[in-house]
């Protein structure tokens, strides 16, 4: 549920219509691609990139090789709590990251490996990694087989971009833009800050969370991106505001993953409180009639539930639920919240009468 302060922090400091960028330079035969930390740097997006710039007359002639260039970020970012598990959400962080750092392939009996998404073309990498791996299905991190996340955003944009008609000699390397060079192509995502978020609170994704504090800390403090400078961002606007003392968080990461991670109750409901404007982007909990927009949040022993309990028109009844304990009765507590909270009238449940649900 920390998501929802990195959330509305960046709503503050980078705007919702904000747009990640990937720019692309020229230097004779090689095309260097440079990241900015699109978090949702997939396929289809590299699919606009390559359409953008065969339409500039870029994939026209010949190429040497694709030149990765991911030095906005800080190498080696370590998130405190982050696993090598082949949830997406456990990626490493980067400035080019395609697919989370993941692929998805599909092995039949005979040993074949061919894409399991008709939108990704088979790499030679994925290829290699799903040769290795019984029949059916399989998702495969990248960074718990130590490969580097740019170099399948190399090996991925070369055969996209060939699918758009690139004839590209040599394999990608990694490399610097060279300087005073300027960009032919400057990428704008095609989701707004506001639509990655949506996509990060429904997916829990702890990678998307990370990286939108990086970009905060590039778009404010410059090159090369660290989380540190992004969190203190989220700092600042938790006291500046909402108002939030010092003493009543510490931030460790930007999606609730550390266990270092703390925020009292209150401080989280103001949190909670404070993101209505977005309730819209919190997932449906439960199931009719109960259904209502929360956030789940859970680590071994750690259990929370945030969102906005059913309240007439013009009135917001936020709430938070964290539990530390072996089992989680979230569920309960949040039956008992919906049962003594929704008969009680319009102004004892406002913010000014009996206040949000604690």
């Amino acid at each position: 549920i920390l998501k929802l302060a990195t959330a509305q922090a960046a709503f503050h400091g980078l705007g919702a219509d904000y747009r990640f960028r990937t720019e692309v330079y020229r230097a004779g035969e090689r095309l260097f691609l440079r990241g900015y930390g699109d978090p949702l740097l997939i396929s289809e997006e590299w699919a606009l990139i390559a359409r953008e710039l065969s339409a500039a007359g870029q994939l026209a002639a010949p190429l040497e090789a694709l030149v990765l260039d991911d030095s906005a970020f800080a190498p080696e970012l370590e998130v405190d709590g982050a696993s090598d598990s082949l949830n997406p959400y456990d990626a490493r962080l980067g400035a080019l990251v395609a697919n989370f750092n993941t692929v998805f392939v599909e092995v039949d009996a005979a040993g074949g490996v061919r894409s399991a998404e008709p939108q990704t073309p088979l790499t030679p990498l994925a290829r290699r990694l799903g040769q290795a791996l019984p029949p059916g299905q399989q998702r495969i991190n990248l960074t718990a087989q130590g490969v580097p996340g740019v170099r399948y955003a190399g090996e991925l944009a070369r055969a996209v971009f060939e699918q758009a008609g690139a004839r590209i000699r040599e394999p990608s390397r990694t490399g610097r833009v060279p300087p005073g060079l300027k960009p032919v192509l400057v990428h704008r995502s095609s989701r707004t800050l506001r639509e990655v978020v949506g996509a990060m609170l429904e997916f829990s994704n702890n990678f998307i969370a990370n990286q939108i504090v990086l970009a905060m800390a590039l778009e404010r403090d410059g090159e090369p991106a660290r989380l540190e400078p992004g969190l203190a961002h989220v700092e600042r606007f938790l006291r500046e505001q909402l108002g939030l003392r010092a003493g009543q968080f510490t931030l460790r990461e930007g999606s609730g993953l550390s266990r270092q991670n703390r925020i009292e109750l209150d401080a989280m409901l103001a949190v909670v409180d404070a993101f209505h404007p977005w309730a819209d982007l919190l997932p449906p909990h439960g199931k009719p009639p109960l259904e209502l927009p929360a956030k789940t949040g859970t680590l071994t022993g750690v259990y929370s539930l945030a969102g906005f309990l059913p309240a007439p028109e013009g009135v917001r009844r936020p709430f938070v639920i964290m539990l530390n304990q072996p089992r989680h009765t979230r569920e309960a507590v949040l039956r008992r919240l919906v049962q003594a909270y929704a008969g009680l009238p319009a102004a004892q449940a406002s913010r000014s009468g009996a206040g949000p649900a604690r």
